[in-house]
């Protein structure tokens, strides 16, 4: 079964079919609602959704009004089928790590929602972003959280990554000149979220199976029961973290 892999294009359009939309994130737009109540929309104008992926959440933003947004991803095809969805964002193909190449305008609001955690340097990516932000501008970072000195759950596997550790995030953050950093904590919210996809995904079993088969159906349907059993038990959690930039 290791050829499997959510992050694969076939894993996305497994969840965007049981999402009902193009997000990668738990929660969908109930999240987004969520998430963006936290953001003070005052003078945000200029917007950067890194690991935009398939282009759902960037799509909210830009049909809610909240301004220009620009999408990343280092996934051609993903962005190749959110320009082909979204033609109101600007997408993309970008590496985070190496955002300064691309040569973007400062940003007034930068937000990941559960994207983070897939960054291979994340220490990098933190420094990338405060220098895509403005002074005075916001950072709204929603992600999948792991207790420090405890390593993820390992029915996981790679597919977890490298869950936040909230304090070492936050120093990070203010190394970078990130103040009035806000954690909080979200991971009721993620179980909730995906104890429903679980149930939509057995909902939707057969359709599933018809289009990808049935050794798809059992691996997606395995790896989101063990995330769900993780958030429960809180080996795994889930935060909301929010900050403005002064540099």
């Amino acid at each position: 079964m290791s050829t499997f892999r959510m992050n694969s294009p076939e894993g996305k359009a497994i969840l965007a079919r049981v999402r009902g939309g193009d997000h990668a994130h738990p929660g969908e737009e109930a999240a987004i609602v969520q998430a963006a109540a936290l953001v003070d929309r005052a003078g945000v104008r200029r917007i950067l959704d890194v690991g935009c992926g398939r282009g759902g959440t960037a799509g909210w933003f830009r049909q809610c009004g909240w301004g220009e947004i620009v999408g990343v991803d280092i996934d051609a095809e993903s962005v190749a089928h959110a320009r082909s969805r979204y033609p109101g964002v600007e997408f993309l193909v970008a590496d985070v790590g190496h955002l300064d190449r691309v040569g973007l305008a400062p940003f007034d609001l930068v937000y990941l929602l559960t994207a983070y955690y897939a960054f291979p340097d994340q220490p990098l990516a933190l420094r990338q972003l405060a220098q895509a932000c403005r002074h005075g501008g916001q950072l709204l970072l929603v992600d999948y959280t792991c207790p420090a000195g405890v390593a993820p759950p390992a029915e996981l596997g790679g597919e977890i990554g490298r869950p936040v550790v909230l304090e070492v995030l936050a120093d990070a953050l203010s190394r970078d000149a990130w103040v009035d950093i806000r954690i909080t904590d979200w991971t009721p919210l993620f179980a909730g979220w995906y104890a429903d996809l679980l149930q939509r995904f057995g909902a939707q079993r057969q359709a599933i199976v018809a289009e990808w088969g049935r050794d798809w159906y059992d691996y997606v349907s395995r790896w989101y029961g063990a995330l769900h059993a993780a958030l429960v038990d809180r080996r795994l959690g889930g935060a909301a973290v929010t900050a403005t930039r002064t540099g």
